[in-house]
């Protein structure tokens, strides 16, 4: 065991899903939690929550645009059946738009995509790395 000048390191449990997730957000929940250090949601409760109905909107969604687009290369070019059902795969192809900008928003919110999780001072590392700029030098003709 551990032990510094402040005393014994205790880690904490992984927060559980509240209860009135359905069993699908629930596993999306374990599936989020298990992915980042324990003490990486605290008192996030509500923005994870809602990351995780978005999420599962999003694959409900997912799915039945799947079923549209099926029924739609069924039906008969110019019918009335393929007219509604391109509207209907339209009008899902927009609720998925806001559905993934949710879910980019909050993980960002959350810290949960790369771009957050780097510091600056790392960045600053990886552009010394890189090399020089494509477009360095053409500011005074190429020289």
């Amino acid at each position: 065991m551990d032990v510094s000048a402040d005393g014994p390191i205790i880690p904490s449990r992984r927060a559980p899903p509240p209860k009135d997730l359905s069993p699908s957000q629930r596993k999306i929940w374990r599936e989020l939690v298990a992915a980042v250090d324990r003490d990486w949601f605290s008192d996030v409760t509500p923005l994870l929550t809602e990351l995780v109905c978005h999420i599962s909107y999003a694959r409900e969604i997912a799915g039945a645009i799947e079923q549209v687009r099926t029924r739609l290369a069924k039906a008969p070019v110019g019918s009335r059946e393929e007219k509604t059902l391109s509207r209907q795969l339209a009008s899902l192809m927009r609720l998925h738009g806001r559905q993934s900008s949710s879910i980019a928003s909050l993980s960002t919110k959350l810290r949960l995509t790369p771009q957050s999780r780097q510091s600056a001072r790392r960045a600053d590392q990886v552009r010394a790395r890189t090399g020089p700029r494509p477009w360095a030098g053409w500011e005074n003709g190429g020289a």
